[in-house]
């Protein structure tokens, strides 16, 4: 066996490799993987906007739902109104939802400079976290909530 180090693999070596986690996975779990595949069961996006009164865009939220699940992936208000409620309100609205599509827990990820606190006033709860995350001493959070 030999072992390389390759910056850039073409295709057909990343498929070799991730044909073997799919035929794996397909394996293990069977169900998940034909329910995957149905059409009603892809992730579809879940983007909210907040506007001010001359409709500028102050704050949104991008994420996304599929089966079970609501994915908070950006959330971000402007400075000027943060402390305000948008970014509550962000969330409120995504995951009532996220509720009308089915989901029954939402979960996302935040720095601990950013917002792990405003998640947990607003119930989720730490589900794991990585110190130093981005090698300058700061941790990533893991958040989960049932909705």
């Amino acid at each position: 066996m030999e072992l390389e180090i390759i910056d850039t693999p073409t295709d057909e070596m990343r498929e070799a490799v991730n044909v073997q986690l799919r035929v794996h996975n397909q394996t293990a779990n069977p169900v998940f993987w034909q329910a995957r595949e149905r059409p009603e069961n892809d992730s579809r996006p879940l983007n909210v906007f907040a506007f001010d009164d001359d409709r500028q865009v102050v704050g949104g939220l991008f994420g996304t739902t599929q089966f079970s699940w609501l994915k908070i992936d950006i959330m971000a208000v402007t400075e000027p109104r943060r402390g305000e409620g948008v970014g509550t309100a962000l969330l409120s609205r995504a995951e009532a939802a996220g509720l009308a599509r089915g989901c029954k827990y939402a979960f996302t990820e935040t720095m601990d400079f950013q917002a792990p606190e405003f998640y947990q006033l607003a119930g989720y709860r730490v589900a794991g976290a990585i110190d130093d995350w981005d090698s300058h001493g700061h941790t990533k959070y893991f958040l989960a909530k049932d909705l």
